[in-house]
């Protein structure tokens, strides 16, 4: 009886416990509903500027992507934030505070986006559509970055005294090479810690190597054509001259497509390069069709032999290179080729314990065999940051209090985000466990009353980092 007793009690305290955290978290979250339209209208105005890398004589990223710059910077002095510009237009950064750093790092560069890639509207010209602000940038970063800036507003407009320093660092091609951040690091003062608002709720602990090769060929190839549009995003579309039997196929395999002024275009579903079975390769398609329709050389071979429906390195060898962050993963993003040979683009995810050296000479191997060569364009080095140190502890009760959700643990991405760029940072925010993703996807849209919720737990770390530690 005792016993049976003693559970009711512990029951009673649980339900009364969780339901104190519940009433805590929702009078917590009203904290930044009266910035709720500020913060969309300043989000809305950086979606605006349509800000896609360009190659550009007198811009380091493009015209489009150095005036984002200029928006953001002018947005956080208007806040009372101090700005600096470098001089080559390489960063920016906003801060506030005097001390030791609390960094929050972002970016304003985002991945290209057409209407007619599936978009209902014009990707460039945000607008409201059932609770959710919708438009190119909304999810991935500018959104996420301007709810930081706003929880660390309301707490200065409160009257709360900084200790230490937080400065927002703007980067400007994350989704191309990372030269921004890199130019940063060379130039400026590290963060003494930070997150990057670039991922989900509670916090990712651990970040993937990222490695992106080009695997060329000289041979001319039997056939034309050129596909996708981001290196690390599954190819949306495809396309070659018309061609019956290329149409035929397409139609034979039960492929999308469309055809337009002599091209004809293979069609898929863009996802993002960390998880391409989520998405359909347009790619695959055209390459298929272009086998089936009796087109074939030592790239097209190539490319079923080791792309096709294999999306964990299982095109280059049968060995588990997993470990506890997961296996492998494989995006086959670009592609090109004509009378001058072949060019595609891959970008891969590895084990945060697996060399790269070790994958390249994996794929080596199997590129050699159709005589094609692998190129390494780009490597950013996995993160590990324990769970057990202080920014993880900090974060996490800054995620708790303001939600009341403490059954969701960190967890580990195949995302790079600007957190791999210094040692005690991670990404934290802003989409929720529950949140539907849709960065670098058509119709990319965050929800409103979501932002606003990331602000207050955002107000919550800085509350916690920046003013009472």
């Amino acid at each position: 009886m005792r016993k049976e007793i003693a559970g009711c009690l512990a029951l009673v305290l649980f339900i009364q416990l969780g339901s104190i955290a519940r009433r805590l978290a929702i009078c917590m979250g009203k904290k930044m509903e009266k910035y709720r339209d500020e913060m969309i209208e300043k989000i809305s105005e950086l979606m605006r500027i349509p800000s896609v890398y360009q190659e550009s004589d007198k811009y380091l990223f493009g015209e489009p992507i150095d005036k984002c710059l200029d928006k953001a910077l002018e947005i956080m002095k208007d806040l009372g934030f101090r700005t600096f510009k470098a001089e080559d237009g390489a960063y920016g950064y906003a801060e506030i505070g005097e001390g030791e750093m609390i960094g929050v790092l972002g970016h304003l560069d985002v991945v290209n986006a057409r209407k007619e890639d599936g978009w209902d509207h014009d990707p460039f010209d945000p607008i409201v559509k059932d609770g959710h602000l919708c438009g190119r940038g909304s999810q991935d970063d500018k959104g996420a970055m301007m709810a930081a800036v706003y929880g660390l507003k309301s707490l200065l407009d409160e009257g709360y005294e900084l200790k230490k320093r937080v400065r927002f660092i703007f980067g400007l091609d994350e989704e191309t090479l990372w030269r921004s951040i890199a130019e940063y690091t060379k130039r400026e003062e590290a963060p003494a810690m930070g997150f990057s608002p670039d991922s989900e709720f509670p916090l990712t602990y651990a970040e993937k190597g990222l490695l992106q090769v080009l695997i060329k060929g000289n041979e001319k190839s039997v056939y034309n054509y050129v596909g996708g549009d981001s290196f690390n995003a599954v190819s949306a579309t495809a396309q070659c001259a018309y061609d019956e039997k290329i149409e035929e196929a397409l139609k034979e395999l039960g492929f999308a497509y469309h055809v337009e002024n002599d091209t004809i275009t293979a069609t898929g579903l863009t996802a993002h390069a960390r998880h391409p079975w989520e998405g359909v390769s347009a790619n695959l398609h055209l390459i298929r069709a272009l086998e089936k329709a009796g087109y074939k050389d030592n790239t097209i071979s190539f490319i079923l032999d080791a792309f096709e429906e294999q999306y964990r390195f299982e095109g280059f060898t049968d060995e588990d290179l997993s470990d506890f962050t997961g296996p492998v993963t494989v995006c086959f993003s670009k592609m090109q080729a004509d009378e001058n040979g072949v060019v595609l683009s891959v970008d891969l995810r590895l084990p945060v314990s697996l060399k790269k050296d070790t994958v390249m000479d994996l794929m080596q191997k199997k590129a050699e065999k159709y005589g094609l060569t692998v190129e390494l364009f780009d490597w950013l080095a996995p993160i590990h940051v324990p769970l057990e140190s202080k920014l993880v502890h900090a974060l996490m009760e800054s995620y708790q209090e303001v939600t009341g959700d403490t059954t969701s643990e960190p967890t580990i991405s195949a995302g790079a985000t600007y957190a791999r760029a210094f040692d005690n940072c991670v990404a934290f925010g802003a989409c929720f466990p529950d949140s539907v993703m849709t960065e670098h996807e058509p119709n990319e849209r965050a929800s409103i009353d979501e932002l606003v919720r990331a602000s207050e737990v955002f107000r919550n770390a800085f509350k916690k980092l920046a003013i009472e530690q």
